[in-house]
């Protein structure tokens, strides 16, 4: 059923596994950027807020 496994990847095979993996690398880093900046957000909206108390 599922023997034409062992033939070579076609270059479509090749681009979709690159463009898959370049997304989920992009998905990675913009995740990492929004964690980091979550603390400092949270410090900003609360500096502000005792600022204007």
């Amino acid at each position: 059923m599922f023997s034409k496994f062992t033939r070579p990847a076609s270059t479509l095979d090749k681009a979709i596994v690159a463009s898959v993996t370049a997304m989920l690398a992009m998905n990675i880093f913009v995740l990492s950027q929004q964690l980091q900046a979550a603390p400092q957000v949270a410090l900003s909206h609360s500096a502000a807020s005792a600022q204007q108390a």
